[in-house]
């Protein structure tokens, strides 16, 4: 009984279901410097998922079958009147709104039709608008080729719907 006990958790801990890994936190918070030198800082507290993040990006988890390399959330803090993209988007830009915990914001989807059919990829972009700040961010959620099973847009808007916008701190 003992040994099934310390087998089973032994294969809980390498599929990496419960298990402290480094980059991952119960509750990270991250600093994201702003674009603008003379604007405050964008301070995000993260939804408690596995990830690996840094102030660049979050590293979230592929579909199983994706050909995307990896689902990265990239993030910029952007000062309150700067343009996000999403005042007049494109006609083939799809736009909806979000709410994550605290603050409302927008996603946009878009899909490459320019490139190689093998290399066509579907680009998420998002915006959260704080006090101060935008916290904007980007991910290439699918190869077009995987088809829509394999589509990383609900796995990172529930991250985005996870997050916390903290008061904005001075440089």
């Amino acid at each position: 009984m003992k040994r099934n006990y310390l087998l089973s958790l032994i294969v809980v801990c390498a599929g990496a279901i419960g298990c402290p890994q480094v980059g991952m936190s119960a509750s990270q918070e991250l600093t994201i410097p702003n674009f603008d030198p003379d604007s405050p800082a964008c301070v995000v507290k993260l939804p408690d998922t596995p990830t690996q993040c840094t102030v660049e990006s979050c590293k979230l988890p592929l579909l199983k079958g994706s050909t995307l390399e990896a689902l990265q959330l990239n993030f910029s803090c952007l000062p309150k009147s700067a343009p996000t993209g999403f005042e007049n988007p494109a006609p083939e830009v799809k736009v909806q709104s979000i709410r994550a915990k605290n603050s409302k914001g927008h996603v946009s989807l878009m899909d490459d039709v320019q490139s190689a059919p093998a290399e066509r990829l579907r680009e998420l972009n998002f915006c959260l608008y704080g006090k101060l700040n935008n916290f904007c961010g980007n991910a290439k959620v699918l190869r077009l080729k995987d088809g829509a099973k394999l589509d990383g847009t609900n796995t990172v808007k529930a991250f985005i719907q996870g997050m916390e916008l903290q008061n904005e701190i001075s440089k």
